[in-house]
This record gives C-alpha cells, structure tokens and sequence, in this order.
C-alpha cells in the first residue's frame, strides 16, 4: 500500500513499538556502559584499557557487517510471517542468550566472542525493527513514530546504565536479557507484519514485489532516488561524528579545562541534562513535522543547533556555560533523532529493499561510533587542545546541516 494512503496506527502499537526498541537499546547499553569494563577490570586490571578497547572495536566490526547484511536477509526472507518478524525474534532470541553466556564468561576471549556474536544479532533485532514503520505506518505518522523512537532510545540507554550501576555483573546481565525478551514478546504478539505474504525481493523477476515504491516515480528512476538517500546518509554521518566526537573527552575536558573538583558528578550532572531534553523535544518535535509535512527544514535547524553547541563549548571556561551547551545539545540532538528517521523513512527509494537501505543508513551510526575516538585524539593533537576539538566537532556538524539542504525529494 502506498504509505500515503495507509490507516493510522494506534496509540497502543506505537507504545508497544516504542518499548521493543527500549528494551533492544538496554541489552546493548548495560555492557557497552559499564558491564564489559567491570569483568575486564577484574581479569585485567594492568591493561585494562587496550583489552576494553580491542573488544569494543572486534565488535565494533561485527556491528558494521551486521546492520546491512541482517537488512539484506529481512528482505530475502518470505513466507506467512513477513519479512520482519522472524528476524526480529530470532535476533532477541539469540542476543539474551549472548547476555546469558557474557554472564558466565570464564574469561576475556570467551567475553569477546559472546560479545561479537551479540552484535551481529542484535543488529539484526534492530534493523528489522527500524524497517517496520516504512513498511506499515502512513507517512504522516512518520515523525511521531520516529520521535518515539528517539525517545525510547534515549531512556534505553539510561535505563541500561541503571541496571548495569544498580545490579552485579552476573545479574545485571540476566536482568537485561529478560528486558529484552519481554519487550519483544509484548510487541510480536499483537503485530501482524505487514510484508507477510509479499515476495521476498530476492526473487523479483519470478514474483513482483506487490508494494510500491515509497516515493511515486523513482521506481523508473532510481539514481535520483538513490541520490536522496546519499544526501540523508552523507549528513546523518556527518552530524553523528560532531555528536560523538564532542562528547568523546567529556570526562577529562571537565577535569582538565574547565577544573571540576567532581568531573564524575559533573558528567552525571550534564548526562542528566542532555537526556531530560532529548526526552522533552523527541516526540513533540516529531509531532510537529508530521502536522507540518516537512522534514528537511527541522534535521538542518537541529543540526546547526548541535554545531553551535559545540562552539559554545570551545568558548566555555566555566561550568554554567557549559550546562548551558548541554541544554542546547540536548534540545537539538532530541529533534534530530526525531525528525532524521522520519526523514529517513520518506528517501528509502526502493520498497522491496527497504530492510537493506536501513542496514546502510545505520552505517552511518555505527561507523562515527567507531572513528570518533580516532578523530578525537588527532583533533585534540591538531588543533591545539579542547578550544580546537569542539571547534572541530562543531564544523563537521555544520557539514552535515548543508548536506540536509541538497535533499530535493523530501520538503
């Protein structure tokens, strides 16, 4: 069905959308935040850092080939169940047994193994979620279902730092994968999956795919489509970088620039901040775009915001100025996540590959996951300490805000 012209989605399935996602984003926040550092501490405490650092990057890896290769998989996958479906269970499935494994992990490369297969898994439980609402919410629901997204992410990883701060290891861990498993199970059981029956798109000379393509007439013209998706890509990379790299050193710039007595409270304080108004501008700014129709003016508006919050703090000589940046970077970063996965949803240029497009996009996550400590250290080095580093941070956002502007296809 054109996705302008589908029923609304109901309150109640946006609520039971948005806690499956919650629940995924806490089973990979409880050990990225805190629990892998804690068993490495104790089996490692001499080389702490390096083992900490080469787990998250051979998971890092397994995030990247993840994400596309679970979407391409979603979409090659037919039957009564649909495309997404089966991904999504089987990759909940099979992560709250990593969870399970990480618990009781004899040592560190047992860790890292059950870690690397958690990533590839999880990626897809994610990949598959993040490919229902193009698949089956009308466009104008986009924005709402996108802002929730935002926000249930958001309180993901907060509520999986909390149950890894609150709880033991070995704990904390089963904990999470039963969050996981219940969030799943409360959303698949009431979810028709609306690609059910539809062809898988490996085959689409033998069955051709029944839904159209998302935007009327790149079907026959799918450069321009692509080009769109290149545009949207390009940004949310650029802006993700700018965000990551920022709050890369936030620790040690508060310690060393700024000279807190308390830089562990000062990063909780600021953590805090920035959460409470991402919560507060995700859903209301999604809202507001869907009422609108228009995407491209709120993703380049929040990501100016961001870059100038990243100056704000290459100025900040004090804490006050810099809750101040925390607030602003907060209220943007929450209007961006909102509105950038809606904007998202309106480019993916092919209907029968909409599990793929996704996977690529979250590359675009995934990869300034990995490189913002890279580009963090050679900015600190290159551009004569943290004055220049937020400068930096701030400049590569600000990329990003003009990259938005080149999307042609999307108000």
């Amino acid at each position: 069905m054109d996705p302008g012209a589908r029923p609304e989605v109901s309150r109640g399935w946006i609520t039971r959308y948005g806690l499956l996602y919650l629940g995924q984003n806490l089973a990979w926040a409880a050990p990225a935040q805190l629990l892998l550092a804690r068993q490495i501490l104790v089996w490692h405490p001499g080389d702490k850092e390096a083992r900490l650092a080469l787990l998250m990057a051979i998971g890092g890896v397994a995030s990247l080939v993840g994400h596309p290769l679970a979407g391409w998989l979603s979409d090659a996958t037919g039957g009564r169940r649909g495309r997404r479906a089966p991904w999504i269970l089987v990759g909940a499935a099979v992560s709250a047994g990593c969870l399970a494994a990480m618990a009781a992990a004899p040592g560190f490369w047992a860790l890292t193994a059950a870690w690397t297969v958690f990533q590839l898994f999880i990626a897809a439980a994610i990949n598959s979620a993040q490919a229902v609402a193009p698949d089956g919410v009308p466009r104008h629901q986009y924005g709402t279902v996108s802002g929730v997204l935002g926000l249930t992410y958001t309180l993901g990883l907060v509520a999986g730092t909390a149950v890894a701060a609150l709880l033991g290891t070995g704990p904390a861990y089963l904990v999470a994968a039963t969050l996981l498993l219940a969030a799943t199970a409360q959303f698949l059981l009431g979810f028709r999956d609306p690609t059910a029956g539809v062809a898988p798109a490996a085959a689409p000379r033998e069955a051709p795919d029944p839904d159209p393509d998302p935007a009327p007439g790149r079907a026959d013209r799918p450069a321009a489509g692509y080009r769109d998706f290149g545009w949207v890509f390009v940004a949310r990379f650029l802006v993700t970088t700018g965000n990551y790299v920022a709050l890369f050193y936030l620790f040690y710039f508060l310690r060393d620039r700024i000279g807190l007595a308390d830089p562990d409270g000062g990063v909780l304080v600021l953590t805090g901040i920035y959460a409470a108004c991402v919560v507060a501008t995700a859903v209301a700014a999604g809202v507001v775009s869907d009422r609108s129709g228009r995407r491209r003016g709120y993703v380049a508006a929040s990501s100016a915001g961001v870059a100038v919050a990243c100056a704000v703090m290459a100025a900040a000589g004090d804490f006050p100025v810099v809750l101040a940046a925390a607030v602003l970077l907060g209220l943007s970063w929450g209007v961006f996540m909102a509105v950038d996965q809606a904007l998202i949803n309106e480019v993916l240029p092919s209907a029968a590959r909409r599990g793929r497009d996704v996977g690529v996009m979250n590359l675009a996550v995934a990869g300034p996951n990995t490189l913002a400590p890279l580009l963090a250290a050679a900015a600190l080095g290159a551009f004569g300490g943290y004055p220049g580093l937020y400068l930096f941070a701030g400049a590569v956002t600000a990329l990003g805000a003009a990259a938005v502007t080149r999307v042609r296809g999307v108000p």
